[in-house]
């Protein structure tokens, strides 16, 4: 059962005061537009089915008028036959001893008339089959009637039962001829190679003499495919589908994907009207019928194809339903947010200070009321905080700059002490003579390395520093090891701390090369790898164990790469670029060691900033 009590106690003191404003203006508004959606909603699905009853029975009604008037063209085709009476004379007259009144028969009569009736409809034809066997002279129009004295589609007409007919559709041979189109029977030779069998609706008429004796039949042949052209202006559905029948029942022509069951249309032949709709359970069935050929237009349109389009009605309604509740939402929040606005920065700066300790910015709150208040004296205190910040800092800086300036003082007098000491030693050898050079490369080296007072240095300039040591280092020990260069130019010009590289140089050089005597090989290279420039430092020199180097604490391995030098490279680099940069030492007993130094590639304005602020 449901505490309404603890409920109201939840929603008075716990919930948030915005949420509590956005929930009230939810509730005013969201009810009512479900309410007017739905009730949309039932109203448009009515519609939606009278639409399409309409928009049916329009289209339906257009298609049948245009198929009844291309009927009709047919029609005053053969009127126009049966009323010439010039033609009429030349049925009636015997040519058999007159070949020269033939001709002018055709030349006057016959072929002016075709070619006037073809102007009527184009795409159709015409043939006369006629009972004067002197006028068959080979033209394609003119035919004997014996040729259809057995079919029993022109019985009546034979008879003088009927004067006109509309008989079943047949295939025929459809050929171009001359530049004109013409049909021939299936038992027919067609005189051309470019045939094509189609499928015919003919319109078949008596032609009588005056006193009633018959002279001819005249076919007025209409291609289905035209009929065709007239259905493809319906809009259907692809589940839709469509039949033109005789009134024999014959399918003259259909159209569509679907299927029309035959009890609907024994209920459409049934009825009388020339336009109507029928309706059952899954089929709206429109139809029409044209009285000339006494056919019959037949329509189903599924209802599952409308009950879609409502059903995207009702999924666009119910949308928008759910933009309109998320755009209530957006909106009473916005107008809570707007009245607790000034609180909420309160509190967010309240909670920045906690969670960051960043009190660098100030806040302004307008007005004269407690939340005013509250914003004023929150400013006071974080005044406070910054000036206490800001003490604390400036003595953390001084102390890591004083701690940058003891090491470097520590790494130049330890080198220079080696240095001195070395070149002392060779004074009193016969290389004396080679002194001179030395000297140079020492004071190159110490150029360098002053480097005017700044703490970087361009790589190249680095390297540089290096090899004037390496030269000075070699001079002094007689050594005589190979020293190998691989640098990657696009690192000549970043920048780094000067003497980066001198202490492990030098004990690549005193621990592990001058011992081995001879073949003693010594490889600097530089390249850069992403955002990072790695040293790598190989010599081949006497190796240790490098896993002994963190675990015996007194051992001479520990004060040559944990000594004074080393340890104060180590501790520059991690102080200048951060505990991410750090110095790699890989050694085995026998094959040499390598020192891998990572630091940033920066460009020399982006680290001449950097080392300002250290």
């Amino acid at each position: 059962m449901i505490n309404f009590r603890k409920v109201h106690r939840n929603f008075t003191f716990n919930l948030k005061l915005r949420y509590k404003l956005s929930l009230v203006y939810m509730a005013v508004i969201i009810v009512p537009i479900i309410v007017v959606g739905e009730y949309s909603y039932q109203k448009s699905e009515g519609f939606m089915i009278k639409e399409a009853e309409s928009s049916l029975e329009k289209e339906l009604n257009q298609v049948t008028e245009d198929i009844n008037y291309k009927l009709d063209l047919s029609r005053k085709e053969s009127d126009a036959l049966f009323n010439n009476k010039q033609l009429r004379t030349v049925l009636m007259t015997d040519f058999s001893q007159d070949i020269q009144g033939l001709n002018e028969a055709y030349i006057d009569v016959i072929d002016p008339t075709f070619y006037d009736l073809r102007l009527i409809q184009p795409s159709a034809d015409i043939m006369i089959y006629t009972t004067n066997q002197s006028l068959l002279s080979g033209n394609r129009n003119i035919a004997s009637i014996d040729e259809i004295a057995d079919n029993p589609n022109y019985k009546k007409l034979l008879n003088d039962e009927i004067q006109f007919s509309w008989l079943p559709t047949s295939s025929m041979i459809k050929v171009n001829q001359n530049s004109e189109l013409g049909y021939f029977t299936l038992s027919e030779k067609a005189g051309s190679t470019d045939k094509q069998y189609e499928k015919i609706l003919t319109f078949s008429r008596s032609i009588n003499s005056y006193n009633g004796s018959l002279l001819g039949i005249a076919d007025m042949y209409i291609p289905v495919k035209m009929l065709d052209d007239v259905f493809k202006n319906l809009k259907l559905s692809e589940e839709s589908a469509g039949i033109y029948i005789d009134e024999r029942r014959q399918v003259l022509t259909s159209f569509g994907q679907g299927s029309i069951a035959d009890s609907s249309i024994n209920a459409v032949l049934s009825i009388s009207s020339r336009f109507g709709t029928i309706k059952d359970q899954d089929h709206i069935l429109v139809y029409g019928k044209t009285p000339l050929n006494h056919g019959t237009i037949l329509i189903s349109y599924p209802k599952s194809y409308i009950t879609d389009q409502i059903a995207s009605i009702r999924k666009i309604t119910r949308l928008t339903i759910v933009l309109s509740i998320v755009l209530v939402t957006i909106i009473s929040f916005l107008l809570a947010n707007l009245i607790t606005k000034r609180l909420d920065k309160l509190m967010d700066k309240i909670k920045h200070i906690r969670d960051t300790g960043n009190t660098d910015i100030t806040f302004n709150t307008p007005g004269h009321d407690e939340v005013a208040d509250i914003g004023k004296l929150l400013n006071t205190m974080i005044a406070r905080i910054n000036k206490l910040t800001e003490k604390q800092l400036e003595a953390e800086v001084a102390k890591k700059a004083m701690e940058m300036e003891i090491l470097q003082a520590q790494i130049n007098p330890h080198f220079l002490y080696n240095s001195l000491s070395s070149m002392k030693w060779a004074v009193n050898t016969p290389k004396y003579k080679d002194l001179d050079g030395v000297i140079d490369s020492l004071v190159r080296f110490y150029r360098l390395s002053l480097n005017k007072g700044k703490e970087t240095i361009r790589v190249q300039d680095e390297l540089q520093l290096i090899r004037e040591y390496v030269n000075v280092q070699k001079f002094t020990y007689d050594a005589n090891y190979k020293v190998e260069w691989d640098i990657d130019e696009q690192v000549a010009d970043c920048t780094c701390m000067k003497l980066i590289l001198q202490p492990f140089v030098e004990n690549a050089i005193l621990h592990g090369l001058n011992p081995k005597k001879t073949g003693g090989l010594l490889r600097i290279a530089a390249y850069l790898e992403g955002s990072s420039i790695f040293f790598i430092i190989d010599d081949n020199g006497l190796g240790f164990d490098a896993r002994t180097l963190n675990t015996i604490a007194s051992s001479e391995l520990q004060q040559l790469y944990k000594g004074f030098g080393i340890e104060n490279s180590r501790k520059r680099i991690k102080l200048a670029y951060g505990d991410q940069y750090d110095v790699t030492i890989k050694s085995r007993p026998g094959e040499g060691t390598r020192v891998i130094i990572e630091i940033p590639a920066a460009d020399p304005a982006t680290f001449k900033k950097q080392s300002s602020q250290i």
